[in-house]
């Protein structure tokens, strides 16, 4: 899937800047915008997540 060249660059950028692989950079954009808009349940952290104190 290609996009325009403006979201192709911020989609570079931010795969860069997260160190993600492009296809999973757009993975992880589409569900989280389900997820906001109640297309899919929230995903919720379990409290002994790895990522816990990270934010």
């Amino acid at each position: 899937m290609t996009f325009d060249d403006d979201v192709e660059m911020a989609l570079a950028r931010a795969g860069e800047e997260l160190e993600m692989k492009r296809q999973e950079l757009i993975r992880l954009i589409i569900r989280e915008w389900l997820e906001q808009y109640g297309f899919l349940p929230f995903h919720e952290l379990d409290e002994g997540s790895e990522t816990e104190g990270s934010a």
